[in-house]
């Protein structure tokens, strides 16, 4: 039996380390792990090759699509990969759940006439077109009303590369975003301020739609706390009343393994910011070393979802 392992050339270089660590636990299911280019999968399914499952690591929803449409078992689905690669599409297909940061989405096009208007005229912009949710509509305008500053991020962007404040160079964003379509988000207050640290957010991995881990990022330089950015790391323990947000999101999607990211506002609360589906897992063997997410995902995709 082999599962395919779908990237794209890049990313199969970049994570050569991560591939090993899938390839050796595999051993144990008596699977191989065979790399698959994406652009080589239209004719492996045409030749009639059908692995065990896929793991899809590089983020083309249309890859997931093909793959399910073939019947061959595909982690993250399609649905999954099509809401949680597009940062608007996720925050609005969530909001009615949990709270999560007010969006906006435009097309590249309209990113100068955005970053011409000052912050109260975006504030305006908010009430014009955003739809309030039903359930945090209160909690949403105070997210909105009070900004004096405002987050731009392209929709498909990962690793806070494409990420904004919009006081920013000007001349630095249009080289970040220009020609991307992108979301507009009030920045949110941030507790740790007082703590020394610009941000601070919270990563909760998820596998077969169960907590598996949280980790807190930090920065003291930044207001993206990315650990690809420099950001701090650290495990987390979620309250109970976090676990309650966190399946909030559980409960409206099936994901295989994923990272929910959540902003911590002024008042230690959790803000849903985005999700990756294609989640590395770097910073949680760095912080937690003791939890192998990678074993635990290929025991609930071999053991429970197929053999």
């Amino acid at each position: 039996m082999k599962l395919w392992m779908i990237y794209d050339r890049e990313g199969m270089e970049r994570n050569a380390s991560y591939i090993q660590m899938y390839q050796e636990r595999c051993r144990t299911y008596k699977v191989g792990v065979e790399l698959v280019l994406e652009e080589t999968l239209p004719w492996r399914l045409r030749n009639g090759e059908m692995p065990v499952c896929a793991l899809v690591r590089t983020i083309h929803p249309e890859i997931n699509q093909m793959l399910e449409q073939a019947g061959i078992p595909v982690f993250n689905s399609y649905r999954v990969s099509y809401v949680c690669n597009h940062k608007g599409r996720t925050l609005e297909y969530f909001k009615d759940r949990v709270l999560s940061v007010p969006s906006l989405t435009f097309s590249g096009k309209e990113l100068p006439l955005i970053l011409s208007k000052k912050p109260q005229e975006l504030i305006q912009l908010f009430e014009n077109q955003f739809i309030y949710s039903s359930s945090f509509e209160q909690e949403e305008r105070e997210l909105i009303c009070p900004a004096s500053d405002f987050v731009l991020k392209a929709v498909d962007g990962h690793g806070g590369t494409q990420v904004f404040s919009i006081g920013e160079d000007k001349r630095k964003v249009l080289d970040g975003i220009s020609g991307h379509e992108f979301v507009l988000q009030p920045m949110i207050g941030n507790g740790s301020l007082t703590e020394g640290r610009l941000s601070r957010d919270v990563r909760v991995y998820v596998v077969g739609n169960k907590i598996f881990a949280a980790v807190m990022r930090s920065s003291s330089g930044d207001f993206r706390a990315n650990f690809s950015l420099g950001g701090e790391v650290c495990r987390y323990d979620l309250s109970s009343q976090e676990v309650r947000i966190v399946e909030s999101v559980l409960n409206g999607m099936e994901f295989g393994m994923a990272g929910i990211d959540f902003i911590v506002d002024d008042r230690g609360g959790l803000i849903l910011n985005e999700i990756e589906d294609v989640a590395g897992a770097r910073m949680l063997y760095q912080c937690a070393p003791e939890l192998d997410i990678v074993q635990e995902y290929l025991r609930y995709i071999l053991e429970e979802k197929i053999i």
